[in-house]
């Protein structure tokens, strides 16, 4: 039996390395800190997509600092920049639209705009029927939507007193 389960362990290890699921660490370049994960090579070619969606996952991490920096316009570009590249995941490129929208609804920052909240809350719905975010981004949305409706009424009721 021992014989048996030491020659399935054998071939498992083997196949695994022959179709590459075994990395060959020696061979990657690992980076001594993030800003060194854009250089950062794989052994296997297909792994460059992993190492595709990592970049975006950083660029969205750093760009949430950002927003809690107080830094918002690099943030808002970091944001547009995952968002416009095609090459992420559709669900990094949501979430970088989601976090424009908030950013633009957030009365900490200074050149606030609701209906461009309003326009990325929109645009994920549009481009992105299938999101995770797609539910919470209609309701931002339509509260938005509100919140804008009120705002005029209360033009109209306070200019004709």
């Amino acid at each position: 039996m021992k014989v048996i389960l030491l020659f399935v362990c054998c071939f498992v290890m083997f196949s695994c390395a022959d179709n590459k699921l075994v990395k060959d660490f020696e061979k990657q370049d690992i980076p001594k800190s993030a800003a060194g994960l854009k250089e950062f090579k794989m052994v296997d070619d297909e792994e460059d997509s992993v190492i595709t969606q990592k970049n975006a996952n950083a660029k969205l991490v750093y760009a949430d600092n950002l927003i809690k920096l107080g830094d918002y316009e690099l943030a808002i570009r970091i944001y547009l920049e995952v968002y416009e590249d095609i090459k992420y995941r559709d669900n990094q490129r949501d979430d970088a639209l989601f976090k424009l929208g908030k950013t633009y609804e957030s009365v900490l920052y200074e050149d606030a705009d609701i209906e461009q909240s309003i326009y990325y809350y929109d645009l994920i719905i549009i481009e992105f029927p299938l999101s995770d975010r797609r539910l919470e981004a209609f309701q931002r949305s339509e509260l938005l939507k509100l919140q804008l409706e009120e705002r005029e009424i209360y033009k109209k009721n306070n200019t004709t007193e």
